[in-house]
C-alpha cells in the first residue's frame, strides 16, 4: 500500500525560535515552566509580569521543553491564550516552533 505522506525536514514547516520585540520591563503574559501540565496541549495558566527575559512567542506558536526532566515530563503546548498581535514570554527553558 502506498503511502501519500511526504518526508520533510522540521525546518522545512516550522521556524524556530523566531524573533519578535518586547522590551525589559513591558508587563506581558508570561507561561512558567511549572504552569505546563504534562502532556497537555493547552496552557492552564499565566500571569501578568513585568518582562525581564526568556522566550517570547505569539498564539500558534508551540512551546516546548529542552531540558530534562521537563522534556520527559511532555511539558509542550500550544500558544492560544494572548490577544491579537499580543507576545508573550516564558522561561528560557522553551524551544519555540512557529509554523511556516
Amino acid at each position: 500500500m502506498k503511502s501519500n505522506w511526504t518526508i520533510k525536514k522540521l525546518s522545512d514547516i516550522a521556524e524556530f525560535n523566531p524573533k519578535e520585540r518586547l522590551s525589559k520591563g513591558t508587563v506581558a503574559k508570561k507561561i512558567a515552566m511549572d504552569k505546563l501540565q504534562p502532556f497537555c496541549r493547552d496552557v492552564p495558566e499565566y500571569e501578568n509580569v513585568a518582562f525581564t527575559g526568556g522566550s517570547k512567542f505569539r498564539n500558534g506558536d508551540t512551546i516546548m521543553a529542552r531540558i530534562t526532566p521537563c522534556l520527559e515530563n511532555g511539558k509542550t503546548a500550544k500558544v492560544a491564550i494572548l490577544d491579537d498581535g499580543e507576545v508573550g514570554f516564558g522561561s528560557t527553558e522553551y524551544i519555540v516552533f512557529r509554523a511556516k
